[in-house]
């Protein structure tokens, strides 16, 4: 059976094989026992690379990548047929994640999309948004809010699909917190959502906020629902946000959301977040 090889690029762009006494000696680090690649990758920008054709583990550090060693990456991918593509990575404060693709190009992209997220820039916010009045919903807003105020709160899906489809275009998400946990699951996403990456749209339903594709977007987007968790009111802002997909790359999306706090009969609680057309056409707003 073929084995899988380790190896490591620096952060010169030059490769090494991850257990060669050689790479220890040129970093002085021949006395320090056991496995080096975890310190070297988190802290020098250093890219593990595991390969067995046709698959490979690449393993890095968004924060701390070193731009040269992605470059000999990007030329190494471009060498080899690779059929699935492992992302390893950690983000400050939080654990160990993976992530599957089926391209060099969709890897490649997401890394740079991380490598953004962690490195913070300040000048040109990739999220802001205003809050907006609840006595200034538009049609699609405010028949929703209606049935909500109506309903007492109370969420049946048989009643509010088809307003959900008459009103908002299919444009929703439905939320259940997580018990004991400051993160939300996707109960449902709906197909009218204007996401150009199609395979990611279809991942939404069922899985955790934290886990869509530009983690950034989705931790941003958190503080709204836990803030309308929380307060238990609904909430209504207008949002421009840049959203980075594995696959199509950064697209810039305006639109205004409602948030309604909702609940099942047997007291289940939910969030209903519902996306509708931009409403405030001059959105000069801060960042949140």
């Amino acid at each position: 059976m073929q084995t899988m090889r380790s190896t490591l690029i620096d952060d010169r762009g030059a490769w090494w094989d991850a257990a060669a006494w050689e790479l220890r000696k040129s970093l002085h680090l021949e006395d320090v026992q056991g496995d080096i690649r975890a310190v070297l990758i988190n802290n020098l920008g250093f890219i593990g690379v595991s390969y067995r054709h046709p698959s490979v583990i690449i393993r890095f550090r968004p924060r701390t990548i070193s731009k040269v060693a992605l470059v000999a990456l990007l030329y190494w991918l471009t060498r080899h047929a690779c059929e699935r593509i492992c992302l390893s990575f950690v983000l400050d404060g939080q654990q160990q994640r993976h992530e599957i693709f089926s391209s060099g190009r969709a890897a490649l992209l997401r890394m740079e999309t991380l490598m953004q997220l962690e490195g913070g820039s300040r000048e040109q916010p990739r999220f802001i948004a205003r809050t907006g009045a609840l006595s200034a919903l538009g049609r699609e807003f405010s028949e929703l809010f209606g049935h909500w105020r109506a309903a007492g709160g109370i969420f049946k899906g048989d009643e509010y699909h088809p307003l959900l489809t008459r009103f908002a275009g299919d444009r929703y998400v439905l939320f259940e917190p997580r018990p004991h946990e400051p993160h939300f699951n996707i109960v449902r996403a709906g197909k009218g959502l204007h996401i150009p990456d199609k395979p990611s749209h279809a991942a939404l339903s069922g899985s955790r906020l934290e886990n869509v594709a530009d983690c950034g977007y989705a931790r941003w987007t958190a503080q709204f629902y836990r803030a309308a968790l929380i307060s238990q009111q609904p909430h209504y802002d207008h949002i421009r946000a840049l959203i980075r997909w594995p696959r199509t790359g950064g697209v810039e999306r305006r639109y205004s959301r409602l948030i309604l706090p909702c609940r099942t009969k047997k007291g289940r609680q939910l969030l209903l977040g519902i996306s509708g057309a931009l409403a405030a056409p001059e959105l000069d707003v801060e960042p949140v």
